[in-house]
């Protein structure tokens, strides 16, 4: 929410995935571990129907560690 909000105030989209990415990993040393895309790597990926920052956009599919995740109705 944080970068769909800091998107809609100016900021490229670019760099508000990399706000929430690349950049807290690379904070906190854990950058060769997380924080982008690339082959070794721990990553959760999500599949989505429209721009991941706008708040009408939905979730098609979510991947957590390579497996598929069936989505939860449960909202607790």
């Amino acid at each position: 929410m944080c970068a769909g909000l800091a998107i809609k105030s100016g900021m490229e989209p670019f760099e508000a995935l990399k706000a929430i990415t690349i950049n807290p990993a690379r904070h906190i040393g854990i950058e060769e571990r997380v924080g982008t895309l690339e082959v070794g790597k721990d990553a959760d990926i999500v599949l989505a129907d429209g721009e991941i920052f706008e708040s009408l956009t939905n979730v098609v599919k979510t991947f957590i560690d390579g497996n598929p995740v069936e989505p939860s109705l449960n909202t607790h």
